[in-house]
């Protein structure tokens, strides 16, 4: 396989996922992709460094750490092409996290997540990024953080410019 750019969207988009702790050493998994012009130009799959409470908070982890990485790919970016106006495309499955993060809604179950992970709040007020959300089916980062079965797997590689020969 290789991977291919040149398909119709040219803007940074990221699509970021968590497994939740579904795994034995109780870490969740996170996973997101940043494309452009239908190509993948950073992508990670890992665990994360903390046990979290709660899929919602494994969920916000992950998309905090992928905030951070758009703020890098922003700033590169910006010093390479024309300055970049509009905020990047941040694809979620995740309905509590966009709440959480654009409401910024605190309730007795997200209390405890620690104030670092906040810190995707303050990139959103700044218009970097926006939530988009993305059922789970069209996740692309799914791929990422949990074995898919073989259709789903082609699928999301494609969607992420890898084609084959």
């Amino acid at each position: 396989m290789r991977l291919v750019y040149g398909d119709e969207e040219r803007d940074l988009q990221d699509w970021v996922d968590a497994d939740g702790a579904s795994q034995n050493h109780r870490r969740a998994i996170s996973g997101y992709v940043f494309m452009v012009d239908g190509g993948a130009v950073l992508w990670s799959s890992k665990k994360q460094e903390l046990v979290t409470l709660s899929t919602t908070e494994a969920e916000y982890v992950a998309q905090t750490h992928a905030a951070k990485e758009a703020v890098w790919l922003r700033c590169l970016f910006g010093k390479l092409f024309p300055v970049i106006n509009k905020p990047t495309d941040l694809h979620s499955d995740s309905q509590s996290v966009i709440a959480l993060t654009i409401g910024g809604h605190y309730h007795a179950r997200t209390k405890h997540i620690d104030i670092r992970y906040h810190f995707i709040r303050h990139i959103i007020k700044a218009r970097s990024i926006k939530f988009i959300y993305c059922p789970t089916d069209q996740q692309t980062a799914d791929t990422l953080t949990k074995a898919l079965p073989s259709v789903k797997g082609k699928h999301f590689a494609h969607t992420m410019g890898l084609r084959s020969d």
